[in-house]
């Protein structure tokens, strides 16, 4: 994909960047815009060469899209760019649309963006409707593809009006960046998905290359807020039942023993190990019940924990109150092959008892690893506890999530039920913390507590329970699209994630500043899996989407389901597809009372970068 245009396309003062930033990461996007260019000037500045070059010069393969976008500069003005409407400017973008088919490439005509200038009646001006309708003609008279932004962006700025639209500028009305022209954050974001709806409809093979969500579809928005009464059904004793974390003493701050411990500068002796993996084996084979514990010391650890079912309850916990100072790290994601996986870590489980080797046998004859195969810390057992220490998984950590997206897990708590974490720091970026569980029959609960939790896509996710108390979810803007949460909690479990006293925040950077990013979308791996959030008392900052935070589940994918916001909107779905909830799925008859599945209570919104 190439972009060709003026400045309203351009790196920082257009949408280009933000359009780029749709697509898989495996789909090159070239944005060659410019700032002061026209269908004359590009080309006389050796602009145009340097795309016929990229054009030459390309790998064969995948067809390559050439954008073309003019007209601003094409207007009266400055003589060296300025072209003759009637004349100049129509023949100039035949001579484009000729030269990029020679190249074997498709061109593809882009209507400029709207202007941002409104009359006293609050009309908006349409000074480029002239160099528009001249575009559509030579579209229809070359038989080019046309992209029609500039009736969108008009439609979408005289809704919005003088005011709310200054909010699409490169700055603040009144800084030396502010004008009516050039977009910031919010306005590239809003343009480019416009632009990525007319590709939808126009061209089909390249809008299959859009990341999922990068069309928004039509349907219902809706923001759900539970009353006063509704939210007593999601206090920590409701959510957790008879299970009472604050109870224990990893809440309460009392001394903990140090059963075994961690330290990769000690020689080691009977209860001191140089990895966590060694001292958990050692928990494994102590003959003594009860809880362990184990101290780790200051440090960087690097290798996989994996803690099995037959475990006892062990609480690992870093020295000190600063959970920066410890931090378990591992760098691998779900497209590693099994095989790369058991070069990589299979030393470090030649000796394991036999439950947590059969955890390593079990992903090292795969194919791929998939996702729970890439966690960090794989954590099986009962009662597991974890305090004021750093999980982290490396992929793309030192580089930025900009290629190879994957699924890459910090923290994997699989059926482990009554699992607490307490001011723990949970990084990556797709699927940081996956909360499994088998059946909404088996509890798998969890507590988690003053943490750090941050990511970009689906970054907490799993079919379990997990209350956050007083914790940061932080969404990271590396992609375009995010989704902060992806629950797949079945119709038959109570609750699903519950956020109470919690901040959503953001990095600061443009992609999260652009204001469409999303809480949830719900993980649709079965018909009854429909996905619970609640968020209590919590503040979500201006990252996310105030109008439409929930998201349908997997845009322009043979998964696609709209999201369901209750019980009623489930039952009725089923009804309609000609499931029976009561014959096919075992539920129980249908009650009157209708369950919020995604839902927040006094939420106050601010920015909290």
């Amino acid at each position: 994909m190439v972009l060709v245009g003026d400045s309203t396309m351009a790196t920082r003062t257009g949408y280009g960047d933000a359009f780029c930033g749709l697509f898989k990461w495996q789909v090159a996007c070239a944005n060659l815009a410019r700032g002061g260019r026209s269908t004359k000037s590009f080309r006389a500045d050796g602009s145009w060469d340097r795309t016929l070059e990229i054009l030459r010069n390309r790998a064969g393969g995948p067809s390559t899209y050439v954008l073309i976008q003019f007209g601003h500069n094409d207007q009266p003005g400055k003589a060296e760019r300025s072209t003759d409407l009637a004349t100049e400017y129509p023949a100039n973008l035949k001579r484009y649309v000729e030269e990029v088919r020679r190249e074997g490439a498709q061109p593809v005509l882009v209507t400029p963006l709207t202007r941002r200038m409104f009359a006293p009646d609050g009309a908006l001006r349409d000074d480029l409707a002239p160099w528009a309708e001249t575009m559509r003609r030579v579209a229809l008279e070359e038989k080019v593809p046309l992209l029609d932004l500039h009736a969108d962006s008009l439609k979408a700025v005289q809704r919005m009006g003088p005011a709310e639209s200054e909010a699409l500028a490169m700055a603040a009305k009144g800084e030396k960046d502010f004008d009516h022209t050039h977009v910031g954050a919010r306005g590239a974001a809003l343009f480019a998905r416009l632009l990525a709806r007319r590709v939808g409809e126009a061209l089909p093979e390249v809008a299959a290359e859009f990341a999922v969500g990068a069309i928004e579809p039509d349907g219902r928005v809706a923001r759900p807020q539970l009353t006063a009464a509704q939210a007593q059904h999601y206090s920590l004793s409701r959510v957790l039942g008879p299970w009472d974390p604050l109870a224990a003493p990893l809440a309460t701050g009392a001394a903990l023993p140090a059963d075994l411990v961690v330290d990769a500068k000690a020689s080691g002796d009977a209860r001191t190990f140089r990895s966590v993996q060694a001292a958990v084996n050692a928990a494994l084979a102590r003959a003594a019940p009860g809880r362990v514990h184990i101290l780790v010391r200051p440090g960087t650890y690097e290798g996989l924990v994996y803690i099995p079912a037959s475990a006892p309850p062990i609480t690992l916990y870093g020295e000190g109150m600063d959970a920066r100072a410890v931090t378990i790290r591992a760098t691998l994601d779900a497209t590693w092959t099994g095989t790369r996986y058991a070069d990589a870590f299979g030393a470090a489980f030649a000796g394991a008892p036999p439950d947590a080797h059969a955890m390593f046998t079990s992903l090292k004859e795969r194919a791929t690893i998939a996702t729970p195969g890439s966690a960090v810390a794989w954590v099986r057992a009962r009662g597991f506890q974890a305090k004021n220490l750093t999980i982290e998984n490396g992929h793309n950590r030192g580089t930025g999530d900009l290629a190879n997206h994957s699924q890459a897990v910090a923290l994997l708590l699989d059926d482990a039920d009554e699992a607490h974490l307490e001011g723990v720091r949970l990084l990556g970026y797709q699927d940081t913390l996956f909360l499994a569980a088998t059946s909404p029959e088996r509890p798998a609960r969890a507590f988690i507590r003053g943490a750090h939790i941050e990511g970009d896509m689906d970054f907490i996710f799993g079919e379990a329970t997990a209350f956050f108390l007083s914790s940061e979810i932080r969404s990271l803007g590396d992609r375009a699209i995010s989704y902060a949460l992806a629950p797949s909690t079945h119709y038959r479990s109570p609750h699903g994630f519950v956020f109470e006293r919690c901040r959503f925040t953001h990095d600061g950077s443009p992609n999260a500043r652009a204001g469409a990013f999303k809480l949830a979308r719900q993980w649709f791996r079965s018909v009854p899996a429909v996905g619970k959030v609640a968020i209590l008392n919590s503040s979500i900052g201006t990252h996310v989407d105030p109008m439409r935070p929930w998201a349908d589940w997997s845009i322009g994918t043979p998964r696609h389901r709209p999201v369901q916001y209750d019980s009623a909107e489930h039952w009725d779905r089923l009804l309609a597809a000609g499931i029976d909830p009561v014959r096919d799925l075992g539920y129980a008859p249908r009650n009157a009372r209708v369950e919020p599945f995604l839902a927040e209570f006094h939420n106050t919104t601010g920015d909290a970068p």
